[in-house]
C-alpha cells in the first residue's frame, strides 16, 4: 500500500471513529427513542442504522420502505430492536469485565474490508464492536462447558450461549418512547 494509500485509510479510521463517538454522546436535541438500563438510544443513532439499510438496499437494487408507511414504520422499529441488543450485550459484557478497545474494533474492521468494500459507517463500527464484544462473552460463558467430542462441545456450547442471550432480553429494563416500540 502506498503511503497515500495508509494515510487515506487512517483518515478513514479517524473519522469513522468521530461519527461513533458522536452518535453515541448524541446530542442535548437529540431525543431518545428508548432507554436499556437507563442507557439512551437516540433518534441520531437509530437514523444512521436505517440509513445504511437504505443505502444497502438501494446498492442492491432492492426496494426499502418509505418512514411514513407502516412497512417502514415496522422496519425501523425492527431495526430499533439490533440497537437495543448491542446495548444488552455491551452492558452485559461491562458486568462481567469485558472491554473491547476502539484498536480492537478498528483491526476487525480492516480485516473484514479485505473481503469488500470499506465501509466505516457507524452502523459496520457498531456491528464489529457487538462481534467482538459476543466472542468475548461466549468465551466466557462457554469456558467450563465440556463434551466427550467437538460435535457434542459445539452444540453444548451454543446451547449455553443461547440460554445466556435469552436470560439476558428476559432480564433487561427496556422502555421505549411511544411509537418506537416493536410492534407498535
Amino acid at each position: 500500500m502506498t503511503r497515500l494509500g495508509v494515510v487515506g485509510a487512517a483518515l478513514a479510521i479517524v473519522l469513522a471513529v468521530g461519527l461513533v463517538l458522536a452518535l453515541r454522546g448524541g446530542s442535548s436535541s437529540d431525543k431518545p427513542v428508548a432507554h436499556v438500563g437507563g442507557e439512551p438510544i437516540t433518534t441520531s443513532q437509530l437514523e444512521a442504522v436505517v440509513a445504511h439499510f437504505r443505502t444497502e438496499a438501494q446498492q442492491e437494487g432492492k426496494p426499502f420502505p418509505a418512514e411514513s408507511t407502516d412497512a417502514g414504520r415496522r422496519t425501523r422499529n425492527k431495526l430499533l430492536g439490533l440497537l437495543v441488543y448491542r446495548v444488552e450485550l455491551r452492558q452485559a459484557a461491562r458486568r462481567r469485565g469485558i472491554t473491547v478497545a476502539p484498536l480492537q474494533v478498528l483491526k476487525r474492521l480492516q480485516v473484514s474490508a479485505g473481503s469488500e468494500e470499506a465501509n466505516r459507517d457507524s452502523f459496520a463500527y457498531g456491528s464489529a464492536e457487538t462481534q467482538l464484544l459476543f466472542e468475548a462473552i461466549f468465551s466466557k460463558v462457554t469456558s467450563n462447558v465440556k463434551a466427550p467430542n467437538r460435535t457434542e462441545l459445539a452444540a453444548r456450547r451454543n446451547a449455553a450461549m443461547t440460554g445466556f442471550v435469552t436470560r439476558l432480553q428476559r432480564e433487561a429494563t427496556v422502555r421505549y418512547e411511544p411509537g418506537y416500540a416493536p410492534g407498535s
